[in-house]
């Protein structure tokens, strides 16, 4: 069958189809329906949202993509269609490469990825608040909201942290530099240490992310500390779901966010497909 590729008409349509292949497939992803109508592509079957993809371009050269199609609407070529579109745009603008997330328990995601011969590259498990220090003193490390004259600070200070260039670590935060995040600078007695943010969505959740401390700064507990603050910041803003991402084989991190109070909740894997 062919299906016509369009615009998503409303953000509802996603949560709905969200909602459905989670159910059906007994997994807990989120696309990021916050941020929809941007770099993403719909198929709908009369009023039905029945397939949805989306692209992040964290690299020039390298997007990121999340997809979902209904079950009622599976091995009918939705989700053909969808590719097909997004790789004809993204190449016209110079991408070379896709890398697809895939809930580790998806049996249909993985199915999919293995049919496209795409490439296994990593895994992230995906954490959860279960218990807060909510009266933590600030104790060494404080926070402080960022400003606009901090950019060079936090792009500077989150590639020593993650090990990737100053103009790679620039274009992944120009993506993810949106009005519903919230960015803070860790410092003690004055001097900044660590940058941390998160996602705010809905009216009580929060995704912690792009948390790096200066390589100078490391090997002293100011992480955990930072962790701790955000926690506690975040539930004075009335966020008190919090979640994160962490790689599996950052054993390091993993035990800074267990000991601030999270617990593993699933997670994803990423694989890598040359267009």
């Amino acid at each position: 069958m062919n299906y016509t590729v369009e615009e998503v008409r409303q953000p509802e349509d996603v949560r709905a189809l969200e909602a459905a292949v989670n159910t059906f497939d007994g997994i807990d992803v989120k696309v990021g329906h916050e941020a929809v109508g941007q770099n993403d592509y719909a198929v709908y079957a009369d009023d039905l949202l029945v397939g949805y993809l989306m692209l992040f371009p964290y690299l020039e050269n390298e997007y990121e993509v999340n997809a979902l199609v209904h079950p009622d609407y599976r091995k009918q070529g939705v989700f053909k269609a969808l590719l097909e579109t997004a790789k004809r745009d993204a190449k016209a603008n110079g991408c070379e490469a896709f890398t697809f997330v895939i809930d580790r328990k998806s049996k249909s995601g993985k199915a999919v990825v293995d049919h496209l011969g795409a490439a296994y590259r990593f895994s992230e498990y995906n954490l959860v608040l279960k218990k807060a220090e909510l009266f933590l003193k600030p104790n060494e490390v404080s926070l402080r909201e960022a400003t606009d004259a901090d950019r060079p600070l936090i792009i500077e200070t989150l590639s020593e942290a993650f090990g990737d260039p100053i103009d790679v670590t620039e274009n992944i935060y120009r993506q993810i530099d949106t009005p519903d995040r919230v960015t803070y600078i860790g410092e003690v007695e004055g001097r900044p240490v660590g940058v941390i943010r998160a996602l705010l969505s809905g009216d009580d959740a929060g995704s912690i992310h792009a948390f790096g401390v200066r390589a100078s700064e490391q090997g002293k507990g100011y992480g955990s500390k930072m962790l701790k603050q955000m926690v506690q910041q975040l539930f004075r803003m009335g966020r008190t779901k919090l979640e994160l991402d962490v790689e599996t084989e950052n054993k390091a991190a993993l035990e800074i966010y267990k000991r601030a109070g999270f617990a593993e909740n699933g997670g994803y894997e990423f694989y890598l497909l040359e267009l």
